[in-house]
């Protein structure tokens, strides 16, 4: 019995002996055939006249951490066939190990599997510390001869793309949105390529997909008959991205708005002296960080200057963008923008000075004014940062009087979640999306005057609002009402992106009517991305097609429903 459960395939082999080589950690077994025929690979004709014997080695799985190889004694035969070009030929394993492998089926399924789940260049020193060592060439090589898996033409497809190199080159996923799972990966993301594939795959009755206008078209050309569903996140970020050059736009209004809210009288305000208000400090050096951040703001502001001259010269986009150095679309924000576009920083992080900042007032108070020896009194308190943040935040204390005050007084401010700054425009698009419920106390200060303060801003925020609650209900009755309503709202981008809508009209209905989304399909290609980060470079089209279709629906296990 334990021979039976010890050899590659009991029905072809008889084990004849063990030995242990305790030096090389290895278990060397031998065996021999015992059909009494075998039959010729070229005309099948069975045969019982031996010619020789050979001993064939196959590696074979480890067994309590010792590797395992076996000593096959096999025979040759004549071919009995007079009319057959082969006259003699070896006995086959079918069962045991292919022809002319150098290990058993078993093993080779075994390190392909491992190789398909963590790759050749990973796989190598596991494969090594199970008692199976291969190069991680024999493992890339294994999952190249693996045959792929063939899925059948899905009913609901998923379909989306993945980046090769992020704005370069872009591939295409499949999605088997019933069953969750890879249906086939395309190398690019060219409308004929996927018209040619659902050509070639006949049955297709629903095809989910984000609002990429290449995808929509090639669905009506290669499946006419199947219906298109926008995925709903895509419309809310299609909306916030509306919403965000709304704000760009009025940049000066969104940051009046939020200024004018910080001056409420609610706030706590300047210190007063016997003679009016203190009068400004004179103007602070600036510290090597502000010096490099207005440096680049130069140089930002120099690019902005050439596009605008090269805009009013009559240069095209194209152009300009060649002539400068930039992208095109941030050659398109220039020109959109009314003003040269600061960049908006969000608001102040904690430091790692900020547990020690009182001890650091105690001791210049005390009069220790040495940044070196107060940089080592921190450390000994266990402080972990390093010595530049201590000797800016001293330079700015230094230059700065009644600073105990001010602390206290930002301090105070902070509490009421009203000391945010000037927010961004992306920020404050995401503010008019996000559900009501969902934002904090420090958001909704910050909601608050761009909706109240400006009878456009609030027009749109009911609108956004409506939107979101009507794509999240899966209210799609209330689609041409919405529409309508936004069109007649005057405001250019959300008539930009109503008329996105009507050209897409029949596939956003479909998508605020039925259940279906990307969800599933975004999740494969997040499993596509830790794949080909995984590969160790070596994820060609075909390895990595191969790795991705590779179970990667589980048919043997139950779906979740």
């Amino acid at each position: 019995m334990a021979s039976v459960l010890l050899l590659p395939d009991a029905t072809e082999l008889l084990l004849t002996g063990l030995e242990f080589d305790i030096a090389k950690k290895t278990i060397v077994a031998s065996a021999c055939t015992t059909a009494a025929e075998a039959a010729c690979p070229l005309c099948q004709l069975a045969s019982s006249r031996v010619h020789s014997h050979y001993i064939r080695t196959l590696a074979d799985l480890p067994c309590s951490g010792q590797r395992v190889r076996w000593l096959v004694q096999v025979r040759r035969f004549r071919c009995l066939n007079a009319e057959c070009q082969r006259k003699i030929f070896t006995e086959r394993l079918p069962a045991c190990a292919p022809a002319y492998s150098r290990r058993t089926s078993r093993e080779a399924e075994m390190l392909c599997e491992l190789a398909f789940a963590i790759g050749g260049r990973a796989g190598e020193p596991i494969v090594r510390l199970l008692g199976m060592p291969v190069s991680h060439d024999t493992l890339v090589r294994l999952m190249r001869r693996h045959p792929p898996h063939k899925a059948s033409t899905p009913q609901v497809l998923g379909v989306d793309d993945f980046a090769w190199k992020r704005g370069r080159r872009y591939g295409t996923l499949l999605i088997d949105q019933v069953l969750h799972q890879v249906v086939d990966v395309l190398p690019d993301r060219e409308t004929e390529t996927v018209v040619k594939w659902l050509v070639e795959h006949p049955g297709v009755e629903i095809v989910s997909r984000d609002r990429a206008g290449n995808y929509a078209d090639a669905v009506r050309r290669g499946a006419p008959d199947a219906k298109q569903v926008a995925d709903r996140f895509h419309l809310l970020l299609n909306l916030q991205t509306a919403l965000t050059r709304l704000f760009e736009r009025k940049h000066e209004t969104l940051t009046r708005l939020v200024e004018e809210d910080r001056r409420q009288p609610n706030q706590t305000s300047p210190p007063l002296t016997e003679d009016g208000p203190t009068p400004p400090a004179d103007p602070k050096p600036l510290t090597p960080t502000e010096a490099q951040r207005q440096a680049r703001r130069a140089r930002r502001k120099n690019r902005y200057d050439k596009v605008i001259k090269l805009h009013q010269q009559g240069a095209s986009q194209v152009a300009i963008a060649t002539l400068v150095g930039l992208d095109r679309d941030t050659v398109r924000s220039y020109l959109r923008a009314p003003t040269f576009p600061e960049i908006i920083r969000p608001g102040r992080h904690n430091s790692k000075l900020d547990p020690y900042k009182a001890y650091l007032h105690q001791r210049i108070q005390e009069g220790q004014q040495n940044a070196t020896h107060l940089v080592e009194e921190l450390r000994a308190q266990g402080y972990p940062g390093g010595s530049t943040i201590v000797r800016d935040y001293l330079r700015s204390i230094r230059q700065q009087p009644e600073w105990h005050k001010a602390y206290q007084r930002c301090k105070g401010q902070s509490k009421t979640g009203r000391t945010a700054p000037t927010i961004s425009a992306r920020e404050a698009a995401w503010l008019f999306i996000c559900p009501p419920r969902k934002l904090k106390l420090r958001q909704v200060w910050q909601l608050e005057p761009l909706r109240i303060g400006d009878e456009e801003f609030g027009r749109v925020y009911e609108l956004a609002q409506d939107f979101r609650a009507m794509v999240a209900s899966h209210q799609a009755e209330h689609l041409p009402r919405w529409l309508e309503e936004a069109k007649a709202s005057g405001v250019a981008e959300l008539k930009g992106f109503v008329a996105g809508i009507y050209r897409d009209y029949d596939a956003v209905r479909n998508g605020l009517s039925l259940e279906w989304s990307q969800g599933q399909t975004e999740a494969q290609v997040h499993r596509l991305k830790l794949i080909k980060r995984q590969a160790y470079g070596r994820a060609n089209f075909d390895l990595l097609r191969l790795r991705v279709l590779h179970r990667s629906g589980v048919p043997d296990q139950q779906l979740c429903v």
